[in-house]
């Protein structure tokens, strides 16, 4: 009678190492080499010959496909896997061999094996060439891609780099093998006549130079094992497809065929699947989320435009901003007539009477900037303290603005510096000078005229074709002197005409400060918009009408401007002395 209780006979009986061979070999071949190494080192049951070479030949004819498991029974290619190997005898044969060892002979037994000798060795070498053979194929063809799957670019070259460090360790282990193999039969052999043994650490292999060892471990400290999980860096947080451009897609992405990516999955089950028939549409909550930020992100654009274009509703904001390039209010023109009354030097004032102010033309152009782009920020308050002369802190006219309010030129802010017309001479040089015909008929007229006198004369033809010649030639040389004089009035013409053509670099040099005309309501209508900052400096002026003057209108300024300091640039150009010079200027 047996002392067992019925619960540890239940419990014997429903143990793994009960169960048939047969479930055995299914369990098995869902584990990974190293996985069934370390499980045949820990039960007796699973450490058995026979079970562990029908894994392996099950893995080669069944877990994956024979083209790419052929050859997997070859020298390791991975890390060293720690296994057990049996050596087969059952089916040994005997083979008598006969040898003679002087005058004698001894009879020798060698046993033969006839069985397959698999370790998980060759499992895991099997894997390894699995899977260098998976990521060499091509990629489908458009027309089958539907059935296939991605795979991240990332991971198959990491992988790659792996196998192939593993693959020069394994290189460098059989050599280091054979060296001492070759060692300790040297030293084996009889002292005499035997070659110098190599020492067993060495190796035949030329040494690298100290460049090529350091570029050689840096490429083997970069490679590390592949991530179980395939596709990590083209997932999103939400574990779909990441959304990302056509161009990106084809630098992460690789296609693989179905059969591939079962063989990948089942070496790498934590992979996600990521089918390649979803295109560039990734996952649809990524893509809500993007919308969402995108309208969010226009809807905040929008508004930020709204609040930078209040100061618009007003009608002398918008036309302070509409201006252009003017620089000036086309409405306070003076409508030039017959009866306009002009300067001492010929010209009038172009605004209306009324009062004005003048700001710096950086400020005007930084606050059309900032309605237009928003770009940077808000201005400060409008401020002429810049027209200030440092040494008597009194304004200082610009030039420019100057001749624009004496009527000397036509535009504030660059153009034609007169208003008056220029091309009387030109006009008058060319009704001067002789039109094609006139010449031509007049030359012909003088030319037989010439001839009755001089045949009257008695000379004769060969005298008359010389005269002939010579008038000729004098007629050639009168007609190249007037095409120069018409060329040196064209020159003239445009020379002047670009003197009259100022640009904002030349305003920039002949002014110390630009600046551009408001009218008092504009920069009353801009002030609103800073209400908390008071007593910023303006530069105002006034054009009144003056009967005592000849033009009839004078100009008032709010504060007398400085006649002492220049307001050109020029007076603000700073001049460097070369070291050279230091001695002669007694520095």
């Amino acid at each position: 009678m047996s002392l067992k209780s019925p619960t540890s006979l239940y419990a014997a009986s429903t143990h793994i190492t009960s169960f048939p061979r047969e479930i055995h070999l299914n369990v098995l071949t869902f584990l990974r080499a190293t996985d069934l190494s370390a499980l045949q080192r820990t039960c007796r049951c699973f450490n058995n010959r026979d079970l562990i070479v029908e894994v392996v030949e099950h893995a080669a004819n069944h877990v994956y496909p024979s083209q790419l498991t052929k050859g997997f029974d070859t020298p390791i290619v991975s890390g060293e896997v720690k296994s057990m190997s049996f050596i087969a005898k059952k089916g040994a044969k005997i083979v008598r061999k006969e040898t003679k060892k002087g005058n004698a002979a001894a009879l020798t037994l060698a046993v033969v094996s006839t069985e397959k000798t698999y370790t998980y060795e060759m499992l895991r070498n099997m894997e390894m060439l699995v899977v260098a053979r998976v990521l060499s194929r091509p990629e489908p063809p458009l027309h089958e891609r539907s059935s296939a799957f991605y795979v991240s670019k990332s991971w198959c070259r990491a992988a790659l780099r792996w196998l192939e460090v593993q693959e020069e360790e394994r290189k460098e282990r059989e050599e280091r093998h054979r060296v001492a193999e070759e060692a300790k039969a040297a030293l084996a052999t009889p002292t005499k006549g035997r070659k110098k043994a190599p020492h067993p650490g060495s190796s035949s292999k030329k040494k690298l130079s100290r460049k090529e060892q350091r570029q050689r471990d840096r490429r083997m400290s970069d490679a590390s094992p592949p991530w179980s999980n395939i596709n990590t860096d083209l997932v999103c947080e939400h574990g779909d497809l990441m959304r990302c451009s056509s161009k990106s897609a084809r630098a992460r992405r690789r296609v693989m065929d179905k059969q591939a990516w079962k063989v990948l999955k089942r070496l790498y089950p934590d992979s996600i699947q990521l089918d390649a028939s979803v295109g560039s549409t990734g996952c649809l909550v990524c893509a809500a989320e993007t919308e969402t930020a995108k309208k969010a992100e226009l809807d905040q654009k929008e508004e930020e435009k709204a609040e930078r274009r209040k100061p618009l509703a007003c009608p002398l904001v918008r036309g302070f901003y509409t201006r252009g390039s003017k620089g000036y209010p086309t409405d306070c023109l003076v409508t030039p007539n017959n009866e306009t009354k002009m300067g001492v030097d010929g010209f009038h004032c172009p605004l209306k009477p009324g009062v004005y102010s003048a700001l710096p033309r950086s400020w005007c152009h930084r606050f059309r900037k900032y309605i237009k782009t928003g770009e940077g920020g808000f201005p400060p308050a409008p401020d002429a303290s810049d027209v200030l002369c440092d040494a008597h802190n009194f304004p200082l006219v610009p030039p420019h603005l100057e001749s624009f309010l004496r009527g000397e030129t036509s535009t504030l802010l660059g153009g034609n510096t007169s208003t008056t017309p220029r091309n009387d001479v030109s006009n008058e040089s060319r009704a001067s000078l002789p039109r094609p015909n006139d010449r031509t008929l007049s030359a012909s007229r003088a030319d037989a005229d010439t001839l009755l006198s001089l045949r009257a004369a008695g000379f004769s033809e060969l005298d008359l074709h010389a005269q002939r010649v010579a008038m000729a030639g004098l007629e050639a040389s009168m007609q190249r002197a007037n095409i120069h004089g018409i060329n040196d009035i064209q020159i003239d013409d445009s020379t002047r005409q670009f003197d009259r053509s100022i640009t904002n670099e030349q305003l920039d040099k002949e002014n110390r400060v630009v600046v551009e005309i408001l009218t008092d309501e504009e920069i009353t209508a801009l002030e609103k918009w800073w209400p908390r900052l008071h007593g910023f400096y303006a530069l105002k002026f006034a054009i009144v009408e003056d009967s005592s003057t000849i033009s009839g209108t004078d100009i008032l300024w709010s504060t007398p401007p400085c006649r002492e300091c220049d307001a050109s640039s020029r007076a603000t150009e700073n001049f460097a002395v070369r070291n050279r010079l230091q001695k002669r200027l007694g520095r």
